[in-house]
């Protein structure tokens, strides 16, 4: 049986994992935590994700705890609606919803997908080597393991990633901090149905229901960092529910991090028996909500290609050929959110929701 190791256990290496499992593959998580990763708070799982989901037979169990939407709202800043779109017909239409998802209880669930013994914690992973049949991963303890592939899957920080590079790429410097929180939307006097995003000239809002009762919100303020900075300015977005939601706001469940991606593409995702998946491929703004969704991809076609083709080293560079592209058009989009005023004024004019007609190229 061939052997696969995985280094990072977020969705990108849980996922992948039982991606190879169900196409025969023993797999082992090397994780550097001492526990799965929960930062984040939600997801927001597209139907390409749910999709993937219910492929690995987890559809139904997902479904079962998270948010499904039946409409999106986008709103200005001053109150007006620009677009209320239906989306409750999705998933006859796209075989699957749109849905929201507490970031703890989908990793929880991906890894209960496991069996025991498949993720090791406490082990960083610090270098390759390779030769034509085997591939092992060196640690940050000293200890070794060899496999058939190896999948650096530990985000923007990949060691692995830094290796096939010549060293670490250089990234974005913006300085957009996300700041994140989890209300109960009966406090917030908003629908467990509906997703929302609100557009102001210096920033934007929205939020994501997660479960039968609450929901979570993310927002961004160019120029702005801390709380006390962010929380003000929305409040001056009186004419929206947003003051609401971050006052009826979960105290603890509130954070802020600065977010980043790549200046540039990078150039390579694979080398010889090693690749990278997710965000150590392609980090992305959240503009499009798509980053757990492309990285749920990335393993699925992986293992579907390494079925396809007579060896890792083919099926790794039809993996990169087909996969780098898409994932790369995706973080294009998702920073075009990111200019505010712009995207503002495309929202106030354009009468449809931008995120809703990008993501569909990808469904036809």
């Amino acid at each position: 049986m061939p052997r696969a190791l995985i280094c990072g256990g977020g969705v990108a290496g849980l996922s992948s994992a039982l991606h190879l499992k169900k196409h025969g593959w023993d797999i082992q998580i090397f994780e550097k935590d001492s526990e799965l990763r929960t930062a984040g708070v939600g997801l927001n799982i597209w139907p390409n994700g749910v999709r993937v989901l219910k492929g690995l037979g987890l559809g139904e169990e997902f479904l079962s705890f998270a948010g499904a939407m039946e409409r999106w709202w986008a709103l200005d800043s001053d109150g007006t609606v620009t677009s209320d779109i239906d989306v409750s017909t999705w998933p006859q239409e796209l075989s699957a919803p749109i849905t929201g998802a507490r970031r703890r209880r989908l990793n929880a669930m991906l890894a209960d997908a496991l069996e025991d013994g498949d993720i090791i914690f406490n082990t960083t992973a610090q270098s390759y080597t390779q030769t034509a049949e085997d591939v092992t991963v060196h640690f940050a303890d000293g200890g070794s393991e060899t496999g058939d592939l190896l999948l650096g899957t530990e985000g923007i920080g990949s060691k692995i990633r830094n290796q096939m590079l010549g060293g670490p790429p250089e990234f974005t410097d913006e300085g957009f901090v996300r700041w994140r929180g989890v209300f109960e939307c009966a406090a917030a006097g908003v629908s467990t149905d509906v997703q929302a995003d609100v557009y102001g000239a210096n920033g934007h809002f929205g939020w994501i229901p997660i479960d039968a009762t609450h929901a979570y919100w993310y927002g961004t303020l160019g120029g702005l960092s801390t709380f006390e900075e962010f929380r003000n300015e929305y409040n001056t977005w009186s004419s929206t529910p947003v003051p609401k939601i971050i006052a009826v706001s979960e105290p603890e469940s509130i954070l802020g991090r600065e977010i980043t991606h790549y200046k540039n593409h990078l150039p390579q995702w694979v080398d010889g028996r090693v690749a990278l998946v997710g965000d150590s491929a392609h980090p992305m703004y959240p503009g499009m909500a798509q980053g757990a969704n492309q990285a749920l991809i990335d393993g699925q076609t992986l293992a579907q290609y390494l079925d396809d083709h007579p060896t890792v080293q083919e099926a790794l560079h039809q993996f990169e050929k087909e996969r780098m592209p898409v994932a790369n058009k995706m973080v294009e989009y998702s920073r075009l959110h990111f200019s505010f005023e712009q995207t503002r004024e495309e929202y106030r004019t354009a009468g449809s929701n931008l995120q809703i007609d990008r993501y569909m190229e990808f469904e036809n």
